[in-house]
């Protein structure tokens, strides 16, 4: 196999990358038939740490009537993660733009990265079901988060 035709794996992300950490247990329940923790979950875990930081409650004000839309979600799975335990979501806001904004995260257990998500979201009205723009106080209060 030629040296192009290898498969190049990006670097795994590090902890000291996001500056906003949730923290969650994976359960039995979370787990596939062969014991580990699945996708559908690691996805949930990735979520849950995307609303707590865009609606988090110091952000309040500025997010009222405000959705967030996945409009594009990646992940990327490093290591096999078992049930049950404690594990650590970093996520960090790396664009907004002037409705989306582009937001990078990765689970780990103690320092080791298992799964890394890269998403794209869009602030939508909750009455109107259309984009909205970000505030300069969201822009802000997004991108110093942590």
């Amino acid at each position: 196999m030629s040296a192009a035709q290898q498969r190049v794996r990006p670097a795994l992300p590090l902890p000291a990358t996001f500056p906003a950490w949730f923290e969650s247990r994976t359960r039995n329940r979370d787990t596939d038939q062969f014991g580990h923790v699945n996708h559908a979950a690691m996805a949930t875990l990735f979520e849950e740490s995307r609303i707590a930081l865009v609606f988090a409650p110091e952000l309040a004000d500025e997010t009222r009537g405000i959705d967030l839309l996945v409009a594009r979600l990646t992940m990327e799975f490093h290591k096999e993660l078992r049930a049950p335990g404690e594990v650590r979501i970093g996520t960090v806001v790396t664009r907004i733009g002037s409705s989306s904004l582009d937001i990078e995260q990765a689970l780990f257990v103690g320092d080791v990265c298992y799964a890394s998500a890269q998403a794209v979201c869009v602030l939508f009205g909750s009455d109107t079901r259309r984009p909205v723009q970000a505030s300069d106080a969201l822009r802000s209060g997004l991108l110093t988060s942590g």
